[in-house]
């Protein structure tokens, strides 16, 4: 049972752990929100507004703020 429970564990670790580094957000250039790529609104967006951002850091210090819906 513990082996099992171990191997559960890194699995959820490992997947979690991806997510978080391959995270992207989808800026909008004209509203100044970012998103989650994945976002609802992002389908909505112009094309042109789109800015991808590599982390939320970058998305901040380029003054982006987080979307009320998907919260970045």
């Amino acid at each position: 049972m513990k082996k099992l429970f171990a191997i559960v564990f890194a699995l959820v670790f490992v997947i979690f752990a991806g997510n978080v580094l391959s995270a992207t957000y989808i800026g909008n250039s004209n509203s100044k929100k970012f998103h989650h790529s994945d976002c609802r609104t992002v389908a909505k967006m112009n094309p042109v507004n789109k800015v991808t951002l590599n982390s939320r850091e970058e998305a901040v210090s380029q003054g982006y703020v987080p979307c009320k819906v998907c919260k970045p």
